[in-house]
């Protein structure tokens, strides 16, 4: 089979797991491993991927996570979510061309139906690192058109239900979102994305469940505030040649506290990409003064807060663009982390559509 090593590594390493963890009942408490086997198909957005593709998709996952139990106040607000991290390994429909993807990612899975410990639904979102064994090369692989490099982002969005079999074992199934890209760091960079249905087994370490600390919700402070945010990043244009030009980003943001658990904001963005150079008449200036390297636009969207971490969700558009763009809307997804109450840092994905634009590797302040 062809998942045979790999199913021999996740049994090793469960019982492993199993074995330390027996001897500390402190740590064991709310700790679950968990096995998935998922099988679906790749989901071809574009022609030269649908083109080439062989097979279905079969995924394994291996996951640890630890229970919440109240001693941070977002764990009520999110009903005593699950965090932790995981490994993941898939073919991806045409092992000659697009290889097999490996992937540590962090996630959090988050109940919004019944009880932890009774049935239910809840849904888990993923970020990591993947490395995908077959990329884009111009002699060798020259076929693969989907991503150009071994290094890639791994997303996942999940649904997710448990049905208890034991004190100490439940059975899971669900279906998942995947897509993996390198945010266009090298071309091509078209992208994969994976859908899967999966089923697997939930071993809780230890049955006794720690008590639920009822922490008090706090007053949000600052209703409105305002955050500038500055990232850059590096973006290819093309697969024939190996040449990164730098891109940054400025952000200007009012943002709308409604509670604890997320705001609403508002912005605008100034985009310099070096890469427009390419579309660009006015090659004699310097490209710091060149206008045609930047764009302006306005955006709105919504952070999910949990705690000093946030999931952002953007969509705008470009009010000036002198060289043309792919698409007049563009997104932007990602995270950031509050260190402290005025210093955050950024990681998201400017996007046009469904086709990356470059990374935005950033830090901000908030005022």
């Amino acid at each position: 089979m062809i998942y045979k090593r790999t199913i021999i590594l996740i049994i090793a390493i469960c019982y492993s797991i199993i074995g330390i963890t027996q001897e500390n009942n402190s740590l064991t408490k709310g700790l679950h491993i968990e096995v998935d086997y998922g099988y679906g198909f790749l989901m071809p957005h574009h022609k030269s991927i649908e083109y080439f593709l062989q097979d279905h998709i079969q995924t394994f996952d291996v996951k640890i996570s630890k229970a919440s139990f109240g001693n941070k106040y977002w764990n009520k607000l999110y009903r005593y979510p699950y965090a932790g991290v995981g490994y993941y390994r898939s073919n991806l429909g045409n092992n000659e061309i697009y290889g097999y993807a490996n992937a540590i990612y962090s996630f959090i899975k988050v109940p919004f139906l019944g009880a932890s410990h009774k049935i239910n639904l809840s849904y888990q979102m993923s970020f990591g690192a993947s490395y995908i064994t077959k990329h884009f090369d111009i002699e060798e692989n020259y076929e693969n058109l989907a991503i150009g490099s071994h290094l890639n982002i791994f997303i996942g969005l999940s649904l997710q239900s448990s049905i208890p079999l034991s004190k100490r074992l439940a059975l899971t199934n669900g279906i998942r979102v995947t897509h993996f890209s390198n945010g266009i760091t090298k071309a091509p960079n078209k992208g994969l994305n994976v859908f899967t249905g999966s089923v697997g087994l939930i071993y809780q370490i230890n049955p006794v469940a720690p008590e639920k600390i009822i922490t008090k919700l706090p007053e949000v402070d600052n209703k409105n505030e305002y955050s500038v945010v500055y990232a850059a990043g590096v973006k290819a244009n093309s697969r024939y040649e190996d040449e990164s030009y730098f891109v940054s980003s400025v952000i200007f943001d009012f943002n709308r506290n409604y509670s604890p658990k997320g705001r609403w904001l508002a912005g605008i963005d100034l985009f310099y990409d070096a890469s427009n150079i390419e579309f660009s008449d006015k090659t004699e200036k310097s490209n710091v003064v060149n206008s045609d390297l930047y764009q302006l636009g306005i955006h709105a969207g919504h952070d999910l807060v949990f705690g000093k971490f946030a999931i952002v969700l953007n969509i705008g558009g470009y009010i000036y663009a002198p060289v043309e763009t792919l698409a007049p809307i563009y997104s932007r997804t990602g995270i950031r982390y509050r260190i402290n109450n005025k210093i955050i840092t950024n990681i998201t994905l400017k996007s046009h559509w469904a086709k990356a634009s470059f990374i935005e590797w950033g830090v901000g302040y908030v005022f």
